[in-house]
């Protein structure tokens, strides 16, 4: 059987926007995303969109064409290292959080 390939941009993205949005409203207090994270966010989309392993579905952080450094990198890995925690502390929650298993190429999470 042959293998097709996939963009998992879209679910990236949207995975990211979640993972953004609780880091903003645990870290600075807001209700959504704030300017400033907005336009980090913004930035990762960039990314995501030129990603050579798109197709692949590897976590940013196994990637082995790393295109994160310095103050993106930071962030990146900050609003990660939340979201984990924030799983551990609500699995419930998390559960309804979690990308769908089977996503074909242009549909959302």
């Amino acid at each position: 059987m042959i293998e097709m390939e996939q963009d998992y941009t879209p679910v990236k993205k949207e995975m990211t926007r979640r993972m953004v949005d609780l880091y903003c409203r645990d870290m600075h207090g807001t209700d959504g995303i704030c300017p400033a994270c907005y336009k980090r966010m913004m930035d990762t989309y960039k990314r995501l969109d030129a990603c050579k392993f798109k197709d692949k579905g590897w976590p940013c952080d196994t990637c082995p064409g790393m295109c994160y450094s310095g103050d993106s990198l930071d962030f990146m890995q900050d609003v990660m290292e939340h979201a984990k925690r924030w799983m551990a502390a609500h699995p419930e929650e998390a559960a309804k959080m979690m990308p769908p298993k089977d996503v074909t190429p242009g549909q959302g999470a």
